[in-house]
């Protein structure tokens, strides 16, 4: 987690809870960073650019206010390349909010439906929060499931009982 970043994205959700605005503030945010490139951080970045300048490219692209606002403050303290990561951040406090948890597995082949439907239910039942799933195939594990959340992981995969197992035998 970046703190700087994490630091705007606080300020910008309690504005935008303050003005029931959060989905809304979300949806243009993403289209904001997504649109913008690297040409356009390095003209956001560049010293000999007044701020000024900056602001009015700004104001004339992005109509909600409090997001131009926000855009602003980063503008002013030199910290438009936090953009990204505030984006980030503004999207775990949401999840957070909403009781969503982001759950990536990871396995040697795409899970089936049946499957990827009973984790979710148990990760559920056990969480007590509702589970967006990301299924990612790695074609290195050689069987079994690694399951990464918040910063949790559990590797129940043949890779890490090898590696285990090799660990135990060479002491």
């Amino acid at each position: 987690m970046n703190y700087i970043a994490f630091q705007y994205a606080e300020a910008l959700f309690g504005l935008a809870n303050e003005s029931s605005q959060i989905e809304k503030i979300y949806s243009e945010f993403k289209v904001i960073n997504e649109s913008f490139d690297a040409d356009i951080y390095k003209f956001l970045n560049h010293p000999k650019i007044t701020k000024k300048d900056k602001k009015e490219i700004i104001a004339n692209s992005i109509e909600n206010d409090l997001l131009k606002r926000f855009v602003f403050v980063l503008i002013d303290n030199s910290r438009i390349e936090f953009l990204e990561d505030t984006l980030v951040e503004f999207e775990k406090m949401i999840n957070n909010q909403n009781k969503v948890m982001i759950v990536q597995v990871f396995s040697n082949k795409k899970l089936s439906t049946e499957q990827s439907a009973q984790l979710v239910t148990n990760l559920e039942l056990k969480h007590n929060r509702k589970i967006e799933l990301e299924n990612i195939v790695d074609r290195s594990i050689v069987g079994g499931l690694r399951i990464e959340f918040e910063g949790m992981i559990l590797d129940d995969t043949i890779n890490n009982y090898l590696h285990s197992l090799k660990a135990n035998l060479t002491k």
